[in-house]
């Protein structure tokens, strides 16, 4: 499974290049380790987090600033999601085209992503019921995760 996913990442990247050929920008050896980083990671990164990776996982030092102007870049070209989560820190995970939306646990900070088509349809609709043009939008959901819960009741 490994391997089919170094191949799909493989031509995700060469996609990635051709695209910024094509409008004319340049690419470097550092987006393609912050591409990387980001196409195998199931969690939301922080620029700091990125540049740790890249550090631990390929012993390649990249400055933080230039991990901030890849991923404006990237968020730029619509390659990668911000999220907030009321920290103060922005996370990132790449845009896979398949829209979701997140559960935030605030007193862990864990987030779970999860997608609905109910919630998606009512806002199409209340969007149309206001004359909006919907273009797009992020759901963030805070509460305490199951993990916390049970921990807090241990507590009591």
């Amino acid at each position: 499974m490994e391997d089919s996913q170094e191949l799909s990442f493989d031509i995700f990247l060469k996609n990635f290049k051709n695209n910024v050929l094509k409008i004319g920008l340049k690419n470097s050896i550092q987006k393609d380790y912050i591409l990387k980083i980001l196409y195998f990671s199931e969690e939301h990164l922080t620029a700091e987090e990125i540049s740790n990776k890249i550090k631990q996982n390929f012993n390649v030092s990249i400055g933080i600033a230039t991990v901030y102007r890849a991923m404006k870049f990237f968020h730029d070209m619509k390659l990668v999601n911000q999220l907030d989560i009321g920290d103060g820190v922005i996370r990132y995970e790449l845009n896979r085209l398949k829209h979701h939306d997140h559960l935030i646990c605030t007193s862990c900070g864990i987030i779970i992503e999860f997608t609905d088509d109910l919630i998606e349809l009512n806002q199409i609709k209340i969007a149309e019921k206001n004359n909006f043009i919907l273009k797009e939008h992020i759901m963030s959901i805070y509460g305490i995760c199951e993990n916390c819960q049970d921990s807090n009741s241990l507590k009591k």
